[in-house]
């Protein structure tokens, strides 16, 4: 599991609107130290950006598009403001990966969600 990977994610059962709840894509956003990390058992989590598929015109300047591909069935949203950390045991399976230059377009718009 390394930055950029998009795994399928158990989010659990949506409490409020605030909740993503039920499985769904999360792009692994922590440095592959921590990475390296959680698959040696020293460190349980992940930093993830999870994924909708439904645009949303408040936060839109904070998503980035992807394409169907892989096992990514449908088009989605990286939501890039709701930055999270999750347990390794929620990750189900890996659906693609994200390459350079898309990993490079969601850290400017992570900058952007910092106003840095």
């Amino acid at each position: 599991m390394r930055k950029g990977d998009i795994y399928l994610v158990e989010f659990g059962k949506s409490k409020d609107s605030f909740s993503f709840g039920k499985n769904r894509p999360a792009l692994i956003f922590q440095t592959d130290k921590l990475n390296f990390a959680a698959e040696e058992g020293i460190y349980d989590y992940f930093l993830v950006m999870p994924l909708s598929t439904k645009k949303d015109i408040v936060t839109d300047e904070f998503r980035y598009f992807i394409k169907a591909r892989d096992g990514l069935k449908e088009d989605s949203f990286v939501v890039v403001n709701s930055i999270c950390f999750l347990h390794k045991r929620y990750f189900k399976r890996e659906l693609t990966k994200l390459n350079d230059l898309e990993m490079q377009e969601i850290e400017k718009i992570l900058q952007n969600v910092f106003d840095i």
